[in-house]
């Protein structure tokens, strides 16, 4: 039984549903910035929308591994971060429904 596409966080290594994660493209020039949609171009990363899943991913060199190219974070992806994690705990109390509401914290990030 096929229970829909995987993907592995960059932070803390588990596979989880694609629609669980967020993903994170590197352009051309180098900096990495969320793909919103899912559908940007280029090779993609995904990373869970807690806090310490990000900076390991961001810590370790791993998305400079997983785009086999150097990539740079900007200081705009850590404030769309930042403000997705607070987002993340205030949704998430009301809610009860994590991976719904990590989803939603970092859509409104990026949309902010």
């Amino acid at each position: 039984m096929r229970t829909g596409p995987r993907r592995t966080c960059l932070g803390c290594r588990q596979a989880r549903p694609k629609g669980a994660l967020t993903r994170l493209v590197r352009r051309p020039d180098g900096r990495v910035v969320i793909d919103p949609d899912g559908r940007g171009t280029g090779r993609g990363a995904y990373v869970c929308a807690d806090a310490e899943c990000m900076k390991r991913a961001f810590s370790r060199g791993r998305l400079t591994h997983a785009f086999r190219a150097p990539s740079e974070v900007g200081p705009d992806l850590l404030l769309a971060i930042a403000g997705a994690g607070r987002r993340l705990r205030v949704v998430g109390r009301a809610r009860g429904g994590v991976e719904s509401a990590a989803r939603e914290a970092i859509d409104a990030a990026v949309r902010a």
